[in-house]
């Protein structure tokens, strides 16, 4: 069974949380989410007919003193990332029966740990969050790790995990309110997550465990390109793809970091670029590719 496409995570200040810009928001419709368990953060999403969404999350803060707040955002598994940008993304399982998921993640973890990338994956630990009408979601996620030092590997270079405990047709309600995949500017599906990296080491390791989650597309080695499934058949019937895209060491984004994500979308619309900044630093484009 091959992982799904699940999620793209956005961080952003909580005060772009509530208030997003305009270049988002007139072409994408976003939802409210809800606030994690653990209250350290919360969200709201962009559904699309796919079944992928995107989920702009932010760091609440206010639940205690604010050296408080900063341990638990220090906790987090993204409390040092830099806000502003695409800094994850997830995939899923969605064998009929839990016990069915987590051997087919057990195995892919094995394969992954074996496939002389270096990359693992920790175990599944359990998670989720309330949404605004008081439905509990859970969940459990899985994170990428480098297996000589059991650090965490950052900036979405490989995917976390993100598999359902209740029913993901809950935490993802494309199915039940269609209207709110219906995008002004016709965007329904994703179309590739494309990977910027100048480590030439590092684009070589991320191959091989690449190579055990997904298929070369048409087969071709020579190229850093793989076809990833989504949970529902949309786009015209057209895959998403993952690249990886090896950038020179001076081809950095305008906060001189060397690896970020770009995201392009499939749309029953023109072709065109929408985006913006978020904060100072830091510009997210995103690119619509007709179907």
């Amino acid at each position: 069974m091959a992982p799904k496409l699940d999620h793209i995570v956005l961080l952003v200040p909580h005060s772009v949380l509530t208030s997003l810009p305009s270049w988002l928001t007139g072409a994408l419709i976003v939802i409210p989410g809800g606030q994690h368990a653990g209250g350290v953060t919360e969200n709201q999403l962009v559904l699309f007919q796919d079944g992928v969404y995107l989920e702009i999350i932010a760091f609440v803060g206010g639940h205690g003193s604010d050296e408080e707040d900063e341990r638990k955002r220090r906790a987090h598994r993204w409390g040092a990332q830099p806000e502003g940008h695409w800094i994850d993304w997830a995939i899923s399982l969605d064998a009929p029966t839990q016990a069915e998921n987590d051997a087919e993640f057990a195995e892919t973890q094995a394969q992954v740990a074996d496939s002389g990338s270096g990359l693992g994956y920790q175990d599944l630990v359990d998670g989720g969050r309330t949404t605004p009408d008081g439905v509990v979601l859970k969940w459990a996620t899985a994170s990428p790790v480098a297996l000589t030092n059991n650090k965490p590997v950052h900036g979405g270079l490989l995917p976390f995990w993100c598999i359902d405990r209740t029913d993901r047709k809950l935490r993802v309600p494309y199915a039940t309110h269609p209207e709110q995949a219906h995008h002004p500017s016709g965007a329904v599906g994703v179309a590739c997550v494309t990977l910027h990296i100048a480590d030439a080491v590092v684009v070589d390791l991320l191959r091989k465990a690449y190579d055990v989650l997904f298929t070369r597309s048409g087969g071709d080695k020579s190229k850093d390109e793989w076809e990833v499934a989504v949970p529902e058949t949309a786009s015209d019937g057209r895959t998403p793809k993952l690249s990886i895209v090896h950038v020179q060491e001076d081809k950095r984004t305008e906060s001189g970091v060397n690896s970020w994500i770009e995201l392009a979308l499939f749309t029953t619309g023109p072709a065109q670029l929408i985006g913006g900044h978020i904060v100072d630093g830091w510009r997210i484009d995103i690119r619509l590719v007709p179907v």
